[in-house]
């Protein structure tokens, strides 16, 4: 564990406030800490915070991920665990289990601990999860997305606040460099650990981090590069108001997952809007935490646009299949099985989880075991009566179905009548609640 000699951290209680102070309503805040410089100070600086707001500050839980892939992770998750203990703030060591990749190594474990930090955070009643991304990692973002070839939205970088399902990642140190604080863990002798891996030039990331030297000369600085994608973010914002109009009168959402899309609205929006509407529905459907690589959406979006020729596509799970002949521009799209089919869950009284990506599931109150599954797996009895007219039975295949041992089963998504009470008139009766992981489109 390194530390360092004393230099004037900087940070006033304004700055602090600049900082965190949108997020004084949250009772409970989840830290990711590593055990690295970012991670050390932003559990330092929520700390000194939350001590300044006194009784009505959130309380902080600190979570480190060992993913098991360097020995030395186990004494730099302990050396967390002591400086914690030291600061008052609970921790917990989360582990990533299972066989780890061979390829795509940094990007299949961020997922994996971005999955175990929010687990860990909801089970400890925690509404928000703190990542420590500071200024140069916003920079090396907008590079690595722009020598992808990213549009608008891919260059806007990484948000500060983000929700997800009402749950809220937060990441407030985007405007802070990593110079200032490593000055302050210097000046408060926090200690915090190096990981190698930073410098493995086998990451495109570390390979833009060591080019910044050089961009620094040409005026590409961190905080230009960083500048930028703000006003990238802003744009997309405001390209969003837009889509969301379009959607409204273009988009009907059913109750299941599927929606039908009348793609005549592509005729006379930029196709910027198009585009960003068709990405925003393969996510919706898909339960996807992001929207399709832009070249792949650019690809579905030429056999939308066109309306003639091919009277199917797929992308991201998601399948776009034409009404009917005379109705050119109308377009069911819904989950689709793939080659694996849906996945099959058996669930016991009191547990919860999330069922393909798409469907949050809790038996708090169920008395007897049950198997989530897909219509498309065994077909119910009333399935017909669930189907609204000019709608395909094909769209309501992969929608989930809720199978007792004795046989009896319900689709949690059908209504019973046509008020808003019938799913909690369904949930009642079974003592399952069975909900989209996201009703935002």
């Amino acid at each position: 564990m390194t530390t360092a000699s004393n230099q004037p951290s900087g940070f006033s209680s304004e700055e602090l406030n600049e900082l965190f102070g949108d997020y004084k309503s949250f009772r409970r805040i989840a830290v990711g800490v590593s055990g690295g410089v970012d991670s050390m100070a932003l559990l330092y600086l929520l700390k000194q915070w939350t001590e300044e707001l006194g009784a009505s500050a959130p309380e902080l839980y600190a979570f480190t991920v060992n993913h098991g892939l360097r020995a030395e992770a186990v004494t730099e998750a302990a050396g967390v665990r002591q400086y914690c203990t030291h600061l008052e703030v609970p921790h917990e060591t989360l582990e990533w289990i299972g066989e780890k990749p061979s390829s795509n190594i940094q990007s299949e474990a961020r997922n994996a601990r971005h999955a175990l930090l929010r687990q860990a955070a909801e089970d400890h009643g925690c509404a928000a999860l703190f990542l420590a991304h500071h200024l140069e990692d916003q920079a090396e973002t907008f590079l690595t997305r722009l020598a992808r070839g990213s549009g608008v939205y891919g260059l806007a970088g990484i948000r500060r606040d983000r929700e997800l399902d009402g749950f809220h990642i937060c990441r407030p140190l985007l405007t802070v460099s990593k110079v200032r604080l490593k000055a302050l863990l210097q000046a408060e002798q926090v200690p915090w650990f190096d990981d190698p891996s930073n410098e493995d030039e086998q990451f495109t990331r570390v390979k833009f981090r060591q080019a910044q030297a050089e961009l620094d000369e040409l005026g590409l600085t961190a905080t230009k590069l960083s500048d930028t994608a703000r006003r990238m973010a802003r744009a997309a914002d405001a390209i969003d108001v837009w889509v969301d109009e379009v959607a409204e009168k273009s988009c009907t959402f059913h109750s299941a997952g599927p929606v039908r899309f009348d793609s005549s609205c592509l005729e006379y929006v930029p196709d910027e809007i198009g585009l960003r509407l068709v990405g925003r529905l393969v996510r919706y459907i898909s339960g996807a935490a992001y929207m399709p690589r832009l070249a792949k959406l650019e690809g579905l979006y030429d056999v939308l646009k066109a309306g003639e020729g091919a009277r199917a596509a797929t992308l991201g799970g998601v399948r776009f299949a034409l009404s009917k002949p005379h109705e050119a521009a109308m377009w069911f799209c819904f989950r689709e099985a793939g080659r694996n089919g849906m996945p099959e869950v058996d669930v016991k009284p009191g547990d919860e989880g999330i069922w393909d990506a798409r469907w949050r599931f809790k038996a708090a109150h169920s008395a007897k075991e049950f198997r989530i599954t897909s219509v498309q797996k065994e077909f119910c009895g009333d399935f017909d009566l669930g189907i609204p007219a000019n709608w395909p039975k094909t769209a309501f295949q992969t929608a989930p179905l809720i199978v007792f041992a004795d046989g009896v089963s319900y689709m949690p998504w059908k209504k019973i009548g046509h008020t808003a009470a019938d799913a909690e008139v369904r949930s009642r009766t079974y003592g399952i609640s069975m909900v989209p992981v996201s009703r935002t489109f």
